[in-house]
């Protein structure tokens, strides 16, 4: 990117200096570290799931980082082929959901984002208005693909 999503927020802690996702952006982009053994072994210490390193790097890239996409796609998951970016546009069509605008007030009726509002005409109002752990295991596969 040329430079950060403009709604981007960069929140610095008060002791590094750095936001909480840069140790894990800087140990992928930098040192080439594969996600999963930054997520063994975070700089804090203690243990974190790969797709929170996986969103520390994507926080980078929303703050104007580069991000090598082709090489994060071999490790976690492939980005969306033709046929689910014309999905993702339609949906956006058909829930009125602006994905580059303010989330703060892009959702439905003005209100935040929530990933379940724009997902509903895939998942269907079963699956959006379950409880989260109430869900089964392909349930969440599916949900987690997009």
């Amino acid at each position: 990117p040329t430079k950060a999503w403009e709604f981007a927020n960069y929140i610095p802690n008060k002791k590094t200096g750095l936001a909480a996702w840069e140790s894990s952006y800087n140990r992928f982009s930098i040192r080439g570290e594969h996600p999963q053994s930054i997520a063994m072994s975070p700089e804090n210490g203690r243990p974190i799931q790969v797709t929170t390193v996986i969103r520390h790097i994507l926080d980078g890239l929303q703050c104007g980082r580069p991000v090598n996409l082709k090489r994060l796609s071999t490790i976690f998951v492939p980005p969306p082929n033709q046929a689910e970016w014309e999905q993702m546009l339609q949906l956006e069509l058909e829930t009125g959901i602006d994905v580059t605008g303010n989330p703060k007030t892009s959702g439905k009726n003005g209100e935040a984002v929530r990933i379940t509002d724009f997902l509903e005409p895939i998942m269907g109002k079963d699956f959006t208005h379950k409880d989260p752990k109430e869900r089964s295991d392909e349930e969440r596969t599916k949900f987690d693909k997009w």
